[in-house]
């Protein structure tokens, strides 16, 4: 594993070596001598201590690695949105492999390297007494201030509707009278600028809008970029979006309950709403999905020709030579599988091996290397050799749980050794 760090390339891999393989140096050992037990007691128990300093100093690396102030302790289920589960996919499944940047089809997302996930607030919900109009309110102050928002979306899923059901909130005797336009219907996001005062209408700004079919079920998407800067900018005065449903002639909709914004269960059915209603309003509920740059990604020119043309070549080399190694990373040995959703651990591989004299043409060197391996050939008291060391790294995708258990989905760069070399 590499991180931006000297220290850090150094220290991880060791440490994930010792953690993940399991072994310690002097933990398995068997002792020769005739010492004591207590002195063997006391051996152990400092082996102990020395491996408890290490795997906290590896998880306090690897979290401030990830941008996390401390370690994430959900509470209850470990559960995320189809939605971010299916970015996930879409993003670590691409032809060529995980870039830092998203790039999906359905969203410009410029330069984001970070997809976060916010559900509106119901509890304590006040149901609007006009049924057509909803408001919704989204707690996003946990996006760290560093990251720089590129996209933000809000997702409403809509249930289909049945032709009989539309005939009569349209007050109509049969079929046959239905219209195309009747079955169209347009939903309206509104920023709320001021909240509702007494005797008045809400100061909003219209920010998107959409025109649906209710016959089919299906998730919306809208543009609240604008909401989401005013409210990142000044929180105190996030007073939420309003959603409102009008038929196509812009009177207020009969069919306004095919919109999801509200549970749907019969509070009386205690069972039912902790459990399958429970399960569907959390993947139906309304949700922001915001697109943002940490400034992590690196603009640098890759070296990446040189790696894919040591994996081409072909030819014997010595089991001693510069090469990469596997190492996985399991983070269930680390207990950090309640809070990472995916993947499971990775794997991260390190580089090890000689540099011999002369130099191959297959150890992916550099003329600087061949020129440090002749002199220290000729006086190795004078320059040491080249050294083994990654000549090409690739990023990983992961999906967690944050420490405000806020669904992310993240890339981080230069972290699985592509390619090996002698430099």
């Amino acid at each position: 594993m590499v991180t931006t760090s000297h220290w850090g390339q150094l220290v991880v891999p060791l440490v994930c070596c010792c953690v993940v393989v399991g072994g310690w140096p002097g933990s398995t050992s068997s002792t020769t001598s005739s010492s004591s037990s207590s002195e063997r007691s006391s051996q152990n128990e400092g082996d102990q201590n020395r491996k408890a300093q290490v795997i906290e100093a590896f998880e306090s690396t690897l979290l401030g690695m990830f941008g996390l102030k401390e370690r994430p302790r959900p509470q209850g289920k470990l559960r995320v949105p189809q939605y971010m589960m299916d970015l996930y996919r879409s993003h670590t499944e691409a032809e060529d492999g995980i870039n830092m940047l998203f790039d999906f089809k359905h969203v410009s997302t410029g330069t984001a390297n970070t997809i976060r996930s916010y559900h509106h607030q119901d509890a304590g919900q006040v149901v609007s007494t006009e049924h057509h109009r909803h408001k919704v309110i989204f707690n996003v102050s946990t996006m760290p201030e560093e990251e720089v928002m590129t996209t933000a979306e809000l997702r409403l899923f809509r249930k289909d509707l049945d032709e009989h059901h539309i005939v009569k909130r349209h007050a109509l005797h049969d079929r046959e009278s239905l219209k195309p336009i009747h079955y169209m219907q347009r939903i309206n996001v509104y920023h709320i600028l001021k909240p509702v005062a007494r005797n008045r209408d809400t100061i909003k700004r219209l920010i998107d809008t959409r025109l649906v079919d209710v016959r089919n079920a299906s998730w919306e998407s809208f543009d609240v970029r604008p909401a989401m800067r005013a409210w990142l900018d000044e929180p105190e005065k996030n007073h939420g979006l309003e959603i409102e449903l009008i038929d196509s002639r812009g009177r207020p909709s009969p069919n306004h309950h095919h919109v999801r914004v509200t549970r749907e269960a019969d509070p009386s059915k205690v069972e039912e709403l902790e459990n399958e209603e429970e399960d569907r309003w959390f993947q139906t509920r309304p949700q922001i999905v915001t697109y943002s740059d940490d400034g992590r990604t690196k603009r640098s020119p890759s070296s990446s020709s040189s790696g894919r043309g040591q994996k081409k070549r072909k030819g014997k080399r010595l089991k001693a030579n510069c090469r990469r190694h596997e190492l996985y990373v399991d983070f269930s040995d680390v207990h950090w599988n309640d809070w990472i959703v995916a993947p499971a651990g990775y794997q991260a591989y390190y580089c090890r091996g000689e540099c011999p004299f002369p130099l191959a043409e297959h150890l992916n060197t550099t003329n600087h290397a061949i020129v440090q391996t002749l002199v220290n050939s000729v006086n190795p008291a004078l320059v040491p050799k080249a050294c083994c060391v990654p000549t090409e790294l690739s990023a990983i995708s992961m999906l967690y749980l944050d420490e405000y258990e806020k669904v992310v989905l993240k890339n981080y760069q230069d972290m699985v050794v592509e390619g090996c070399g002698c430099r």
